[in-house]
C-alpha cells in the first residue's frame, strides 16, 4: 500500500510539472530568421549580384536591399524589394564604375523590418590596361590606363606621377585614381625610367642630377594621353608626389596641361623645361614637418615660394603635425577629395 502511494505522488509531481511547462499554441517562441550575406558575384562596371543564404523562414514575406554610398547609409541610392522569399540572390544595376558601395539586406513581415543585416561593402570595377610607352632617347616606360569602359566620347586625361626610388606604383589603384576614373577621366601612370618594370638606369642619381631625362619621359606620357582616342586633345592635368610634383610642375607650361597637383614638390627642376613659364592653375600640398636638413630640403617652404611666384587659379595646403611625404599625404580621404574637386574645376568634364 505504501509502494502504491509513493508512485502516485511521483506521478503527481510529474504531472504537475508537465502542466507548468507546458505553452500554449500562441506561446511558443518564434523562430528568428537567421540570414548570412555572402560575398558578391557577377561584379561589373555598372552593378553586382548580391547574395545570401536563410536558415529559417518566420512570417517574413519581402526580402529588402538597400544601397548607398557612405558608409553610414545617411543617403539610400538605391531600394529593392522582392516578394520571392525562396530567392538567395538580387542584381543591382544602374551603378557607377570605380565606385564603393554599402548595402544592407532586411526582411520584412507586412512592411515592418524583423531582421536587418550589419551594413557590407563593396566595389564597382574599372578598366584597367597595361601601356608601355618608349621616349625619344629609346627608353619603355612600363605604365597602366585605368577608365570606365562604360562611357562613350572623349574626355580629360590626366597623368599621375611617382616618387623617387619606388619599385611599387603608389598611383595604381589608388583611393584618388579610383575617385578621378569614376568621375570619368581617363588616367595614365607610369614608371619613371630606372624605377619598377621601366627601363633601368646605371645611377638613380643620374635622374635627380639630370632632370632633363625626367623630363623626356614627361613628354613621352604627354604625347601618349594627348593623342589617344579617349582623351579630349588638349586637356590633360598633372598629378605627381615629390619628384613627380616637380614634374607636374615642370609640365604646367605645354599648352595641353590646364592644371598641375604637387604634392611635396621642391623648387629644383620646376622650371627646367620652361624657364620663363609663369605657374597657374596650380595645387600645392605639404606636410608641415616635411623637412630634411641633412638633404637641404623644406617642403612645406618650397610650396609657400612656389605658391607666392604663381598665379590664379591657385592653392596651397599645409597639412599641420605631419611630415608625410609626396603621395603619403592621401592617406587622409579629405585630401583625396580635395585633389578631385580641384581637378573637376580646373579641368571640366564638359
Amino acid at each position: 500500500m505504501k509502494h502504491q502511494i509513493l508512485w502516485i505522488l511521483v506521478i503527481a509531481v510529474f504531472l504537475h510539472a508537465g502542466c507548468e511547462n507546458a505553452e500554449g499554441p500562441g506561446d511558443a517562441d518564434p523562430i528568428t530568421p537567421s540570414l548570412k550575406v555572402l560575398e558578391t558575384t557577377n561584379v561589373t562596371e555598372t552593378g553586382f549580384q548580391l547574395n545570401w543564404s536563410l536558415s529559417a523562414q518566420s512570417g517574413f514575406q519581402t526580402i529588402a536591399v538597400d544601397l548607398s554610398e557612405d558608409q553610414g547609409m545617411d543617403k539610400v541610392i538605391k531600394h529593392l524589394e522582392t516578394g520571392d522569399i525562396s530567392t538567395l540572390q538580387i542584381q543591382v544595376t544602374g551603378l557607377k564604375g570605380a565606385t564603393s558601395y554599402y548595402y544592407r539586406i532586411s526582411l520584412l513581415e507586412e512592411g515592418i523590418p524583423v531582421f536587418t543585416s550589419e551594413i557590407k561593402r563593396t566595389e564597382t570595377t574599372y578598366r584597367v590596361d597595361n601601356v608601355d610607352l618608349t621616349t625619344e632617347d629609346s627608353y619603355t616606360l612600363s605604365g597602366k590606363l585605368a577608365y570606365l569602359e562604360s562611357l562613350s566620347g572623349t574626355r580629360p586625361g590626366i597623368i599621375l606621377m611617382h616618387e623617387f626610388g619606388v619599385w611599387v606604383n603608389p598611383w595604381i589603384g589608388s583611393e584618388l585614381m579610383k575617385q578621378l576614373v569614376a568621375e570619368g577621366y581617363v588616367c595614365y601612370t607610369f614608371f619613371f625610367r630606372g624605377h619598377g618594370t621601366s627601363t633601368r638606369v646605371d645611377d638613380l642619381m643620374d635622374l635627380i642630377n639630370n632632370k632633363s631625362l625626367l623630363a623626356k619621359d614627361l613628354q613621352a606620357a604627354i604625347d601618349y594621353m594627348n593623342t589617344h582616342e579617349m582623351v579630349s586633345a588638349g586637356h590633360l592635368g598633372l598629378v605627381g608626389g615629390s619628384m613627380g610634383g616637380i614634374m607636374a610642375l615642370a609640365g604646367n607650361g605645354y599648352e595641353e596641361v590646364k592644371t598641375s597637383v604637387a604634392l611635396s614638390p621642391v623648387m629644383d627642376g620646376v622650371f627646367l623645361i620652361f624657364p620663363k613659364m609663369t605657374l597657374t592653375s596650380v595645387y600645392f600640398l605639404a606636410g608641415e614637418l616635411d623637412i630634411r636638413e641633412d638633404l637641404a630640403v623644406n617642403c612645406p617652404a618650397d610650396a609657400q615660394d612656389l605658391y607666392d611666384i604663381s598665379v590664379d587659379p591657385r592653392k596651397l595646403e599645409i597639412i599641420p603635425g605631419t611630415a608625410d611625404h609626396g603621395s603619403n599625404l592621401l592617406s587622409r580621404d579629405s585630401l583625396n577629395t580635395s585633389i578631385r574637386d580641384w581637378i573637376l574645376e580646373t579641368v571640366p568634364l564638359n
